[in-house]
């Protein structure tokens, strides 16, 4: 601590007579068994959170004393945790922004309106990196909420709770019961027609959502006095500011008042289920689906998501009792930064405890992925619907997300205070890292290839189909053995059939003895008998002929591509039914489908060298013995397997599932060797071996492909 105790600046604070405006409350909190405070402000709702340490020097202000003299006594007092001169700074700044001191003296503050001022600047940039995500506030909520507190009181009670259980249970159980129905409409939600209703239905269930915050914020004795417009991605969309409830002593009821407005939307949602199962086409059941889809599903996705600032953070930023969960996680990759990279003396962590290190830095790394691919994401989206805007938020991503990070580094190395001791390090260890950064994307060629999905075609397989119905009872070959023409491959039993044998057997013994009393006695009866002895002959010879279909033979030698044998062992199969096939014993073909992205560089380079790896069986690796490039684009995929409605990557049309929406190249590649569980139309995925480049050069083509193909530009 003695390293960093001290601060230069300390001179420009130390004779300060401050202390806090008397409409400041202080509320207690418990987090890992450690004593927090939240300081609160009630005319504009500020808000910090504070540690113990900090709130006994903040409790010692006072006009009758210095800043420094009262700095002196909590060292005395506890050397070990008490603030450094820069927390007190840092501290008496923020205070100072949020208009919560009162000054008994104008001595020099002018690091703290430094400190003012960066911050503010800070806060413009949060402001523009936000474009996207305005909030204009409108209406005061408190004297509504005030008005009709005994009504939120009785919704959000014991019985209030076992309704909503009632509820969403019965909710649960209607779309369980409607499960197939629910997926084919969930299809059609971005249907044209059904957007207008989508973006109603949003809209009104969002004001719920935040009315549910704000009603449980005043359940538990907190006041909400802003709510608004916010546009989101430029989409008009209601909010609240239940920032009151960060003060609530009880996790339980932060917890809650975070998870209100989820609860609200799956409440509304499970009576728009029970509409939506209970009503016919019409407007009633459109709106009804979209308010139970987007108070489900579209709730839990990003309400329920932890890793954007919204509900679902602060729900886990309570059960983990880790406050500041983001900034903390921020500042301890920091820490892991200066202590063990560049070894800055005295630096010490945030965290309180190894699991609170873990999370810290886990939350830190996964939020950080997380909110890059939303942010090109959304880019990609307004550019969708206007390019120039789009492109902006996109130019703004890659500085806010890489370059600006990248720049304070380097600057911090170079020129901060604290790195003065272990300057020539950090210096060296930052242009090492640049360098090797650079380098690594722009220098080092690194592995190239195409990828692209595909089936295996055997053009001389023999289908094995069944000749009569059965019970699948014996296997004398099992899938992948080699099989000689004739040979037995498996029996099935058809105890009907041998039923209707013995009974047709019976009736010509019958049929026997009523020709020979007609023989003797009634001689003009025998004339029917024998037709019927003839009618009854042919059927026992059909029905022998269906007995002897039930052993099936290979009609051609080869190997034996059954994989689903073993499952229909003991079950029915009916006749014509497609149990396998047989397959010669030589080289077969993978046909694979190329993106027109891809296609540059299937005609650019010659000879190209490929393997394949076959699903369920990716550990072994087939080598593409020659490959041919088909030069016509198509739109028909050879298989329906590839497609989105097969489980394929390749978008298609809905009416037949092999026709695709954009036209691709067909890539036909021999396979080198022999595989005995190799059987017609498995899918798999050829890669293209191309020559190395690196990594800014496969970026820069496959922006340059993107645009073009979306933005044709």
């Amino acid at each position: 601590m003695i390293g960093n105790l001290f601060s230069e600046s300390w001179y420009r604070v130390c004779d300060l007579r401050v202390c806090l405006l008397y409409s400041v409350k202080i509320h207690k909190q418990d987090f890992r068994g450690k004593t927090w405070y939240v300081i609160s402000d009630p005319f504009n709702n500020h808000f910090f959170r504070i540690r113990l340490e900090t709130y006994d020097f903040l409790m010692r202000l006072s006009p009758k004393q210095t800043v420094e003299e009262i700095w002196e006594d909590c060292l005395i007092r506890n050397p070990q945790n008490a603030p450094t001169q820069d927390e007190v700074i840092r501290l008496l700044s923020q205070l100072h922004m949020a208009n919560l001191l009162y000054f008994e003296n104008t001595a020099d503050t002018r690091i703290m309106f430094e400190r003012l001022t960066e911050m503010t600047r800070k806060e413009k940039v949060r402001t523009i990196a936000s474009i996207l995500f305005l909030k204009v506030p409108l209406w005061d909520p408190e004297l509504w909420l005030k008005r009709y507190n005994t009504l939120i009181h009785a919704i959000f009670s014991r019985f209030g709770a076992i309704l909503w259980f009632l509820v969403i249970g019965l909710g649960l159980k209607t779309a369980l019961d409607h499960k197939e129905k629910l997926f084919l409409n969930t299809q059609g939600i971005l249907a044209p027609d059904n957007l207008i209703y989508l973006y109603l239905c949003l809209a009104v269930l969002k004001f719920f959502h935040e009315m549910g915050h704000a009603m449980l914020t005043k359940r538990f004795g907190g006041e909400v006095h802003t709510m608004g417009v916010m546009f989101l991605v430029l989409t008009p969309l209601p909010y609240m500011d239940a920032s009151a409830s960060w003060a609530f002593r009880n996790k339980w009821h932060r917890i809650l008042v975070s998870a209100a407005g989820m609860i609200v939307e799956l409440f509304f949602a499970a009576i728009a289920c029970l509409v939506w199962a209970n009503t016919g086409d019409g407007l009633i059941h459109s709106l009804a689906f979209n308010v139970m889809f987007i108070g489900s599903v579209s709730s839990l996705l990003f309400n329920g998501n932890p890793l954007a600032r919204l509900d679902s953070y602060y729900i886990l930023s309570d059960l983990l009792e880790i406050p500041n969960l983001s900034n903390r996680s921020k500042e301890q990759w920091k820490y892991i930064l200066d202590h063990y990279l560049f070894g800055l003396p005295h630096s010490h962590s945030l965290a309180e405890s190894r699991s609170e290190s873990f999370w810290l830095l886990f939350y830190g790394l996964l939020s950080s992925a997380y909110r890059i691919l939303l942010s090109v994401g959304i880019a990609m989206f307004v550019m969708d619907k206007w390019f120039v805007l789009g492109l902006i938020f996109a130019t703004m991503t890659l500085v806010f997300w890489f370059i600006k990070p990248i720049l304070e580094l380097i600057h911090n190395v170079f020129f901060d205070e604290k790195y003065t001791r272990v300057r020539a390090r950090s210096v060296g260890l930052t242009l090492l890292l640049v360098g090797l950064f650079a380098g690594g994307i722009g220098i080092l060629p690194v592995r190239n290839s195409i990828r692209a999905p595909g089936i295996v075609d055997i053009l001389d397989y023999t289908k094995i189909i069944t000749a009569s119905d059965g019970y699948l009872s014996t296997v004398h070959k099992k899938n992948g053995d080699l099989v000689n023409k004739g040979d037995l491959l498996f029996e099935l039993e058809n105890p009907e059939l041998n039923l209707d044998l013995q009974i047709v057997k019976a009736q010509i013994q019958e049929s026997e003895a009523l020709k020979s009393r007609a023989m003797d006695r009634f001689i003009a009866d025998l004339e029917p008998i024998q037709e019927r002895l003839i009618f009854l002959h042919n059927k026992v010879n059909s029905l022998l002929e269906k007995q002897a279909k039930l052993k099936v033979y290979a009609e051609v030698s080869g190997i034996l591509s059954a994989p689903n044998l073993h499952k229909f062992l003991g079950s029915h199969v009916s006749q014509g039914f497609e149990i396998g096939s047989i397959v010669p014993d030589t080289t077969a073909e993978f046909i694979a489908v190329v993106s027109q992205e891809q296609a540059y560089d299937l005609f650019q380079y010659q000879n190209l060298l490929g393997e394949v790896r076959l699903f369920g069986n990716s550990d072994r690796t087939l080598i593409a013995k020659r490959v041919q490039v088909i030069p016509y684009e198509k739109n028909e995929l050879p298989s329906a397997a590839l497609g989105w409605l097969g489980g394929g990557s390749i978008a298609v049309e809905q009416k037949d599932g092999i026709t695709t929406l954009d036209s691709f190249f067909e890539v036909r590649v021999q396979l080198d060797e022999n595989y005995r569980d190799l059987h017609h139309q498995r899918t798999g995925v050829l890669r293209l071996i191309l020559p190395p480049a690196t990594i800014l050069e496969q970026t820069y083509k496959s922006l340059r492909q993107l645009l073009q193909k979306r933005y044709q530009i």
